[in-house]
């Protein structure tokens, strides 16, 4: 049965309306309103979540809260929420099943799931109000300041919307195009799996002539090279981007092949919109909405101007599954550094999600783009690992490492190595070779981040 997304009118023009007045004045209104759900958010989360009870029964402020993992979050799903309808294994069985992606669940919530990036994947639950931020931090937000200006409009009304990402379970950015779909029908979008070839999801693009292409960076870059190349030609008013870190050759890539507005967001499973570009391309904390504490590896905090090795997170806009000081293994750095474009909420750089786009030998030596992102999603839906590493070389060497949480290795090893090789395959990569090697993964050597996928010649 299809059920409505959640929409509570008056919320949405609540969130729209108060938006808009923290982002004309941050400092006052933005502060303001941004003390008042701390305040809102923690006497309930205190009150009525069993699990933020017990584990902090004194806390009065923020800083009483001791931090939070997603693991812990997940064993102790069903004490978790404040409404105490929500249990795991309903959650888990309303995910397990596609056909319920963008549909409302228990009336009142939408479920999207997160990635195992960190080891441990998610389900997380929207309620009407938090929907309500992220549309207008959207509308608002995400297209910078001179968004009127363009001929998209602030709705996106007559324009065609395509979407280009993982599509085959609950993921936040798939979940959110259902819903859009559902709430605007009249509106043309268009879902295309990262996991399709990219030769044939030009080909569907190109029949589909988007308007507005929504993806992440390592795919635009993909399909911005197809479109130098001559092999692609769409013709686009803007391009919007989030899931991975965008990187300057990326973003000159991208804006030389498609000559349009470029929209960069940083967000997580856990806050759809953490923060948006300006014009200028400083990412802007939508600090009204979300606290972001960049901490050590002691959970201390760090100095402004310092790379954190994560950072805790406050979600002010869900009052249904609170997220009080959880823990994102991001590394951020709030530059303590005003904008030139005039933003006056706080600007950050976030080394995140940053793999290597393989180039693979083909049918006829014919060159292979394999996306970071579909070969995670491949490894972690079909073989059931998210602590791995591949080391790949372009005559389609790959070497699998795990990390050292990974039991059962060598088992581990042949289910990756035949989901590799089955997708590789299905790409067009001829002559993959997979070898298991018991060495600890390869780690960033400025940050000490690990990268699941890398291109080493």
């Amino acid at each position: 049965m299809t059920t409505l997304p959640p929409f509570d009118t008056w919320l949405w023009t609540q969130a729209l309306t108060e938006t808009l007045w923290a982002g004309l004045d941050p400092a006052g209104a933005g502060r303001y309103l941004r003390e008042r759900r701390l305040a809102r958010l923690l006497a309930r989360t205190q009150a009525v979540s069993p699990l933020y009870h017990q584990r902090n029964p004194a806390a009065r402020c923020l800083a009483d809260f001791t931090p939070v993992s997603k693991a812990e979050l997940m064993a102790h799903f069903d004490n978790w929420a404040t409404d105490r309808r929500i249990k795991l294994k309903q959650a888990r069985l309303f995910v397990s099943e596609p056909e319920h992606v963008g549909n409302g669940w228990l009336d009142d919530y939408l479920l999207w799931t997160s990635s195992g990036t960190s080891g441990e994947p998610g389900i997380f639950v929207q309620d009407a109000g938090s929907l309500a931020a992220f549309d207008a931090i959207d509308a608002l937000r995400l297209r910078g300041s001179q968004a009127s200006t363009y001929q998209l409009g602030i709705w996106g009304m007559g324009q065609r919307f395509a979407f280009v990402g993982a599509i085959g379970g609950h993921f936040a950015g798939h979940v959110s195009m259902q819903r859009l779909r559902r709430l605007m029908p009249s509106t043309s979008i268009a879902s295309f799996s990262v996991l399709d070839p990219l030769p044939v999801v030009a080909v569907r693009l190109q029949e589909q002539k988007p308007t507005v292409l929504i993806t992440y960076p390592s795919c635009a870059a993909a399909l911005a090279q197809l479109q130098l190349d001559g092999e692609l030609s769409l013709s686009l008013l803007e391009l919007w981007m989030g899931g991975e870190q965008l990187s300057p050759q990326q973003q000159q890539l991208i804006q030389a092949a498609f000559r349009c507005p470029l929209r960069n967001n940083y967000g997580a499973s856990e806050f759809y919109s953490i923060a948006s570009a300006c014009d200028h391309g400083c990412l802007h904390v939508n600090d009204d909405w979300v606290i972001l504490e960049p901490v050590d590896a002691h959970m201390q905090p760090v100095p402004v101007g310092t790379l954190s090795d994560s950072v805790l997170l406050t979600n002010l806009a869900n009052l249904t599954q609170p997220l009080v000081r959880y823990r994102l293994m991001d590394r951020v750095r709030l530059t303590g550094v005003p904008c030139t474009c005039g933003n006056a909420f706080p600007v950050i750089e976030v080394q995140g999600r940053a793999d290597d786009t393989l180039h693979l030998r083909g049918v006829g030596r014919r060159r292979v783009t394999i996306l970071p992102l579909a070969l995670e999603t491949v490894i972690e839906e079909r073989a059931g690992v998210s602590r791995f590493q591949l080391l790949c070389r372009s005559d389609a060497h790959i070497e699998i490492r795990f990390e050292a949480a990974v039991s059962a290795a060598a088992q581990a090893f042949e289910r990756t190595r035949q989901v590799l090789a089955e997708f590789l395959g299905q790409q067009g990569v001829t002559g993959a070779r997979f070898v298991y090697s018991s060495e600890p993964p390869l780690l960033k050597p400025h940050s000490g981040k690990l990268l699941r996928v890398l291109q080493l010649s």
